[in-house]
């Protein structure tokens, strides 16, 4: 099993090193990035989106409502399966996500989260799509630029709110 995880692992940091080098001066309010990747009974997801798609904001949160913006973002992936539904046949479950915030106000007066999240799959042969409910959750969030890795296949596409289905 741990041997399915660290290459997965790898393959993840390769794309999201790969993106990050030329997406550094892409920072785009209402567009994130999305990482699938499927490798044995797993199927992997790494998110990274500008603060302000998420809660309006990318300064430290400077009152009550801010706080709260940014106590339900965090709540919200606590429970990926409202955020993310593989699909059903493959009776997917995951662990809450790894979430990633940046401490202090940034320099350039942009901010990222980055999320990790673990699907488990106990029929992963029936693991053929992936619906983005991030748009529900996120009404800032336009639009979502995907690097998918399954099948031994690597691909990449984009979702918006009409679009939000991944299929491989």
């Amino acid at each position: 099993m741990h041997k399915a995880i660290v290459p997965l692992g790898c393959v993840l940091c390769l794309l999201l090193g790969a993106g990050g080098a030329s997406a550094a001066g892409a920072h785009q309010h209402g567009v994130a990035q999305l990482t699938v990747a499927t490798e044995g009974n797993r199927l992997e997801l790494e998110l990274s989106s500008p603060l302000e798609s998420l809660v309006g904001f990318e300064h430290e949160p400077r009152n009550d409502k801010e706080r709260k913006a940014v106590q339900a973002m965090k709540d919200s992936f606590r429970k990926p399966e409202a955020l993310f539904a593989p699909s059903v046949a493959a009776q997917c479950s995951a662990a809450p996500a790894e979430v990633e915030l940046p401490g202090g106000d940034s320099k350039d007066g942009h901010a990222d989260m980055h999320a990790a999240v673990a699907f488990e799959c106990k029929t992963p042969a029936a693991l053929k799509d992936l619906e983005v409910k991030l748009f529900d959750s996120f009404p800032r969030l336009q639009r979502l630029k995907v690097q998918l890795v399954a099948g031994g296949k690597q691909s990449g596409t984009e979702l918006t709110r009409q679009k939000r289905r991944l299929a491989w």
